[in-house]
């Protein structure tokens, strides 16, 4: 597998469509997958998987070094998405709708799913200021708000879509993926919780 093999495979979730899903439906509904890349587990997938996400440093709200893939995505299911602390438009709504989706995962968050908020305003966004952030969303362990140096920052939200130059115009979607697997999608960040948790909890599904 190349490090190409491992671009994302950006498909919208179907509950994005209107009518799709509404409160009276009994429970979810599966996201649509339009290609599932044919990408399986093992030494050689996680060598390719860790050449192309990089351990490239970065530090959690509570002042923690984290290796980008060794210690957040290796071997989970990840959830991703970008904001920063003193965004005044779509985060403080945005990570309100996350923290509804870590309460549906229950247990398994910090186990095999993690949550991962990536400041776009690295320069600004000291580990004090996203554990002030996370506090708000009353953020439970498994959900990491990450910053770094501008350099170490910027490289990884290039290598997840996420880097933009104007903060306030970040990407209000999230990134849900394996990278053993190869399966990501891109789902709006205020879509339904119970839609984003189950595209979480079955994103390796093979039939929905």
């Amino acid at each position: 597998m190349t490090p190409r093999a491992l671009t994302f495979v950006l498909v919208l979730l179907a509950s994005l469509s209107p009518g799709l899903s509404s409160a009276r439906d009994p429970e979810p509904k599966a996201p649509a997958r339009t290609e599932r890349l044919p990408i399986t587990g093992g030494p050689e997938a996680d060598a390719a998987a860790a050449r192309y996400f990089t351990d490239t440093e970065l530090v959690d709200q509570d002042g923690k070094p984290r290796r980008f893939y060794s210690d957040l995505i290796r071997g989970k299911t990840v959830l991703i998405n970008f904001a920063f602390a003193s965004c005044k438009t779509a985060c403080s709504p945005i990570t309100a709708n996350l923290a509804r989706v870590q309460r549906l995962l229950g247990p398994r968050l910090g186990k095999d799913i993690h949550m991962i908020t990536i400041t776009v305003d690295p320069v600004n966004d000291t580990p004090g200021k996203l554990k002030a952030f996370s506090q708000r969303f009353q953020a439970s362990p498994g959900w990491y708000f990450l910053s770094g140096s501008r350099a170490n920052v910027e490289a990884v939200l290039k290598k997840v879509g996420g880097y933009t130059e104007d903060p306030e115009k970040h990407l209000t979607s999230v990134i849900i993926g394996d990278s053993v697997t190869g399966t990501w999608l891109r789902a709006l960040a205020m879509a339904p919780p119970e839609n984003l948790a189950y595209a979480v909890e079955h994103l390796n599904d093979e039939t929905h």
